[in-house]
């Protein structure tokens, strides 16, 4: 990725932040030794803030009540239930170079600007263009819903791949863990596309043109791609 690729960014609030270093700093310091206990408190921050993030904080942003919340806040709850049962149980077994393997996937989601930590995925090039696009027309009040709808699950895609399919590709699982993993990712994904279409459907054109602008803030390129 060079300069000009377009990152999903969010900032790592500090007990994020010191999570992910303290993980990165004991494996590169002992990386003969299990650090199983700092990444299970990793693990645990980074999906409550991911969830606060892509759920939590469009609902804030929108001042969304009613059906809209209702709707976000019931598929944040599953993914929350399915994340939280398979984190248990495939953390906990990690090898040490399994933990090496992810050390070196929370380096690549860490990404600075200013002085401040993201946690951050890029877009593709295609996928950057039309939320740059669809965000701005919104903006201007010329927006449309299929369109938005569109780039929303764009993005709720590229989250499912960075931040679980990715993740996930750095242990070795037997027969009955991927099996797990799959289902765990079905789940995910029918949760977060209802979240999407549902939600969005139920807010009125202010709270929508709230959710374009809170996640066109999330929007980011960074000076090493």
């Amino acid at each position: 990725m060079d300069e000009n690729t377009l990152h999903v960014a969010f900032p790592a609030p500090a007990s994020l932040r010191d999570a992910i270093d303290a993980y990165l700093v004991k494996c590169e310091s002992e990386p003969a030794v299990s650090h199983v206990v700092e990444l299970e408190v990793l693990v645990s921050r980074f999906v409550d803030v991911v969830l606060t993030v892509y759920f939590k904080g469009p609902i804030e942003a929108a001042n969304a009540q009613g059906a809209a919340a209702r709707l976000i806040l019931g598929a944040m709850k599953v993914i929350n239930r399915a994340a939280d049962s398979l984190v248990g149980r495939l953390i906990r077994n990690t090898t040490v170079a399994e933990q090496q393997a992810l050390a070196g996937y929370f380096q690549r989601l860490r990404k600075t600007l200013n002085g401040r930590v993201y946690a951050a995925y890029p877009l593709e090039p295609a996928v950057a263009e039309k939320a740059s696009m669809v965000f701005l027309e919104y903006q201007q009040g010329e927006g449309q819903i299929e369109p938005l709808l569109s780039v929303m699950q764009s993005i709720n895609d590229g989250a499912v791949v960075h931040f679980m399919d990715n993740s996930v590709s750095c242990l070795r699982l037997g027969r009955v863990n991927r099996a797990l993993v799959s289902a765990a990712r079905v789940t995910i994904c029918k949760s977060a596309a209802s979240a999407t279409y549902k939600g969005l459907t139920a807010m009125d054109t202010n709270a929508r043109k709230a959710v374009v602008n809170y996640f066109d803030n999330m929007l980011i390129r960074f000076d090493d791609g």
